[in-house]
């Protein structure tokens, strides 16, 4: 009986493993010629009320290659993701400087918040160091 336990555990174990071996392989390999993704945060320099904000998303939703805009009223700021290939961040900052008289600048992370690049994940945990080294194989 526990012979069969650890048998299948080991199963379990290698199949997560091959999983995340294949995860890494698609992430890493080449892409086709497909939309490819940014994300980029815009910040205010002043406060935006609600009338604006909404002006603002919905034009910016309305423009061919965004996919999404979420304005954050709080905080004064806007994230847009949208297809790199047809949109540039420093336009899309002019765009709001220009286009609605705001004083607008683009978020540039510092050198450590890139380091820390995923503060969620334990770089000690078996998955991270298991991702790292598959990465390292896929991407060499």
């Amino acid at each position: 009986m526990i012979k069969k336990i650890i048998i299948g555990a080991g199963v379990v174990v290698l199949l997560l493993i091959a999983t995340l071996a294949v995860h890494i392989y698609m992430v890493t390999s080449s892409r086709p010629d497909g939309p490819n993704w940014a994300m980029s945060q815009i910040d205010f320099n002043e406060d935006l009320d609600s009338l604006k904000s909404e002006k603002i998303k919905t034009d910016f939703l309305e423009i061919e290659g965004m996919r999404d805009a979420r304005i954050n009223t709080k905080s004064d700021f806007i994230i847009l993701l949208y297809d790199r290939k047809q949109h540039n961040p420093h336009d899309l900052v002019k765009q709001v400087n220009t286009g609605y008289g705001l004083q607008a600048s683009l978020f540039q992370p510092s050198e450590d918040q890139l380091a820390a690049s995923c503060p969620a994940i334990n770089k000690n945990s078996l998955t991270y160091k298991l991702g790292s080294y598959f990465e390292q194989v896929f991407t060499n």
